[in-house]
């Protein structure tokens, strides 16, 4: 329980600031449960930014780039999720990086129960993994799962142009 908890903070922390977290709990302690919707959430229905760039239909290979922290936040849920999918904690520091797709993602098996879940419009990126420093220094180096509507096409840069490699 303390972990998840570490975890959820820690999220909030990163991707809203100090202040942002302490909005946060400020609401969940006046709404009975803890799970309300805001105002804004109540006026576009569930909260979920609707755009129509979720779709890329990305390959193995492409380059992509990850969309600031600011436009992720404004297509995930009060439960910071995309159609079920979780923006996870150590996602942020990725925002702005540019990577390749290593593979899509179309069915996975949650461990907890051995379930199959299909999945749509989700990609794994090269050298995007998980440090495990939310979760307690976690050595897995588990894949995080990008949801397409986070990212954009970056176009390939010339051999002799300067930047960052992927």
């Amino acid at each position: 329980m303390y972990q998840k908890l570490h975890s959820y903070w820690t999220w909030h922390r990163e991707n809203t600031g100090f202040r942002g977290l302490l909005r946060h709990a400020a609401c969940l302690a006046v709404r009975p449960g803890g799970r309300g919707r805001t105002t804004a959430q109540a006026a576009t229905g569930d909260g979920v930014q609707q755009s129509g760039g979720e779709i890329l239909a990305l390959q193995p290979g492409e380059l992509v780039e990850v969309k600031s922290v600011e436009e992720i936040l404004a297509t995930l849920d009060g439960s910071r999720r995309h159609k079920g999918l979780l923006w996870m904690t150590g996602m942020s520091k990725y925002c702005g990086g540019r990577y390749r797709v290593h593979r899509r993602v179309e069915r996975i098996m949650l461990e907890a129960n051995g379930e199959l879940r299909n999945m749509r419009n989700t990609v794994l990126l090269e050298g995007a993994m998980c440090d495990g420093q939310a979760f307690g220094r976690c050595d897995r180096s588990c894949f995080h799962f990008w949801r397409e509507i986070w990212l954009r096409r970056a176009p390939e840069r010339a051999p002799g142009e300067a930047g960052a490699s992927c």
